[in-house]
């Protein structure tokens, strides 16, 4: 091999080294932002029940007081999170996903953010008003 092609050789390493790297979904901007009077770990676990059956992957994590939520959605594999962070008297959600998914996980996490809704264990997700 001269020096050309160990050249070309590097070059298309790196570029599938970079084209391969995955980020996480809570690197991007949340797509929906939302605050609730629900406590976070009542809300973070109010999703987790309706995301377990609906998406794959689920992980749930907690780090410097709030609690993160990641998955994968069912059908095209596409991550989507969330993020709940205690504030005062009102809980923030974030929503975040890193392709288009349908408005089912937004949905169930609206469903959550309502202290009227119950712990979703009925399995139902509320349907999307929009």
């Amino acid at each position: 091999m001269n020096g050309w092609h160990m050249a070309i050789a590097a070059a298309l390493c790196l570029l599938l080294v970079a084209c391969s790297r995955r980020e996480s979904v809570f690197s991007l901007s949340p797509v929906f932002t939302a605050k609730s009077s629900i406590s976070a770990s009542a809300v973070a676990g109010c999703v987790a029940h309706r995301w377990k059956q609906g998406t794959r992957r689920l992980r749930r994590g907690e780090r410097a007081g709030a609690i993160t939520l990641r998955a994968e959605s069912l059908f095209n594999g596409a991550p989507i999170g969330l993020r709940v962070v205690p504030g005062g008297r009102y809980t923030r959600v974030e929503y975040f996903r890193r392709r288009r998914v349908g408005p089912l996980y937004w949905s169930m996490v609206r469903g959550c953010l309502d202290p009227d809704a119950g712990d979703g264990a009925d399995g139902t997700p509320d349907a999307p008003t929009s």
